[in-house]
Order: structure tokens, then sequence, then C-alpha cells
């Protein structure tokens, strides 16, 4: 019998953060983390840099998406699935989780 574990999707009202544990530096407005416990280096572009560097402290995931939306022109529908899409990416990787 397998155990099914109960992961919490993330959504637009969701409060996420960095995750401890990462080195990270930015480089041409790009940011490169590196997780020392895993030995695995991650790199963002310049929307992601952007993401992880509102990320610093505990954020909403819809005020990030108000934060995008002044800086870019894409459809808020679009940037919400995106935004998600790349937090889900992050947080099964361990570099940001729900708070």
């Amino acid at each position: 019998m397998s155990e099914t574990v109960n992961v919490r999707h993330l959504s637009a009202d969701t409060v996420v953060a960095r995750s401890g544990g990462f080195l990270d530096a930015e480089i041409d407005n790009e940011v490169v983390a590196l997780s020392i416990e895993h030995g695995t280096c991650y790199g963002l572009n310049r929307v992601g840099s952007q993401i992880w560097r509102l990320l610093a402290t505990p954020t909403r995931i819809s005020d990030v998406c108000v934060a995008l939306l002044r800086d870019y022109e894409v459809d808020p529908d679009v940037c919400e699935r995106q935004v998600v899409e790349l937090l889900e990416e992050l947080r099964a990787e361990g570099l940001v989780g729900t708070h």
C-alpha cells in the first residue's frame, strides 16, 4: 500500500519565502543560488531573479504578481500562472517554502 503525501498547491493567496541554507549571488541581474548541503547550483533568469529578491521576506504570491505587472506587459492571469509554476518548481527543489 503506497502512502499519499498531501502537498498543498500554491495559489495567489499563498505566502512564500526563500528557504534557508542557500548562498546566492547576482551576476548581470541574474541570481545564482548554491545549496551547500546538496551541492546543487541553480540559475534564475532576470524575471526569476526578481521574484527571488521579492521572496527575501515572506510574500503573498499575488503581491509578487503585482510587482511584476508594474515592470512587464503581461496578462495578469498568465503572470499568475507562470509565477505559480516557477514557485512550485522552486519549492520542489527546496529553494522556497510556504508560510
